[in-house]
């Protein structure tokens, strides 16, 4: 057999695979083979040979280095917290708060830091962003565990590529670390991560208390005061990792996160509607939701189905586009072109349509092009419907 390169050589390593094997996966569609600066990286887009979804291969080819970033794991959803909680936990919980911002692992390789989405992808941006603001304190974090760690948390504020929430304490752009992997997906107790965490001036998810696996009162109150702030809701841990963790979010993110992809409602909007609607039946199961309850969510559930979804139509029928529009900060052009480059790799059509200097960055004002607007032109040319 023709020798298949070195790539596959460590994919292989990396994997535990066959080199025939590693070969087979790097031609296929279940990695996606990009580069960054001088780092080529393998993501796997699917669950292989025991490794999730998202996990990484950093390859280095000049030095022969490589390095192996599991995916994150899924966490588990609830839907009935009085059912779930006392099964699941074996006595004590931590209640962190769930927030709405993106997945990114962090990691040094070779002296670098680097971000890594829940895809896999190493995002420019994202990395300049987070070495200019903690680059040298991450580096120290990681420094003081052991070789291959993983820092694991939420990028969350409105200037950001992929999730836009509004935090107060958070307003453009700020990360709050979940989690830390000391090898492989061996987290460190809630209580050793936040001391850590806190030693090194890094950001910790709020943490809401720690509860007896009995006490859903306590924890029930805990998320009334979420959906009061409209905050998105919590991820309750076992204090030493004896058992996986839970999630579950608040009704007021529940409708939000279904006004916000409908719309676009042929790209995310069809797949957030019933995923959402299940939990506000739960919820309102659970909790005794009497009539006058239950009459709000019909007309804030409607109304988030409904109104941006219109509002879409209205806009392409006046011949407006319908795209994605967000702002990000750049502090060079490089930087900019870098994650126009990196987006475009992975099929998403980003645009610049406005750009400020302010004499220390760049303010740029993008666009990304969406499905939605090709197919509600579609429908409105035809009166077609393009599902059935």
């Amino acid at each position: 057999m023709q020798d298949p390169g070195p790539l596959a050589h460590v994919v292989a390593e990396k994997l535990g695979v066959s080199l025939e094997r590693a070969s087979q996966l790097l031609r296929s569609r279940s990695v996606r083979v990009l580069r960054y600066k001088d780092v080529t990286y393998v993501a796997l887009r699917r669950d292989l040979h025991g490794h999730y979804e998202g996990t990484t291969i950093l390859y280095h080819e000049p030095s022969g280095e490589a390095m192996l970033v599991e995916g994150y794991p899924h966490i588990q959803r609830i839907l009935l917290l009085r059912v779930a909680v006392p099964r699941h936990f074996i006595d004590r919980v931590a209640v962190e708060e769930k927030m709405d911002g993106h997945n990114v692992r962090v990691v040094e390789f070779r002296g670098e830091i680097y971000a890594i989405t829940r895809g896999g992808y190493i995002c420019p941006y994202t990395t300049a962003r987070m070495r200019r603001t903690y680059g040298p304190r991450l580096e120290r974090l990681l420094g003081a565990l052991p070789p291959g760690a993983v820092v694991a948390g939420e990028v969350v504020g409105m200037e950001n590529p992929y999730t836009r929430f509004p935090y107060p304490e958070a307003p453009d752009w700020d990360y709050f670390i979940f989690d830390i992997f000391k090898a492989g997906l061996d987290p460190l107790p809630v209580e050793e991560r936040r001391r850590l965490v806190d030693e090194h001036g890094l950001r910790n998810v709020p943490l809401h208390g720690v509860y007896d696996k009995e006490d859903v009162d306590s924890i029930a109150g805990v998320v009334r005061g979420l959906e009061e702030a409209g905050r998105e809701g919590i991820v309750l841990k076992d204090p030493e990792y004896r058992v996986p963790p839970l999630k579950y979010t608040t009704s007021y993110i529940n409708v939000n996160d279904v006004e916000v992809g409908m719309r676009f409602p042929f790209d995310e909007g069809h797949t957030f509607i019933f995923s959402r609607a299940l939990r506000e039946i739960f919820k309102a199961y659970e909790e005794g939701w009497d009539e006058e309850r239950l009459r709000e969510e019909y007309e804030a559930l409607g109304r988030a189905i409904i109104e941006p979804a219109l509002e879409s139509v209205r806009r392409a029928a006046r011949g407006e586009r319908v795209v994605e529009e967000f702002t990000l900060t750049f502090h060079s052009l490089e930087e900019l072109e870098e994650y126009i480059s990196y987006a475009a790799s992975l099929g998403v059509q980003a645009a610049v349509t406005r750009l400020d200097f302010d004499g220390r960055a760049y303010k740029a004002h993008l666009v990304k092009a969406k499905r939605s607007d090709s197919e509600i032109r579609r429908i409105l040319r035809t009166g077609l419907s393009p599902l059935d």
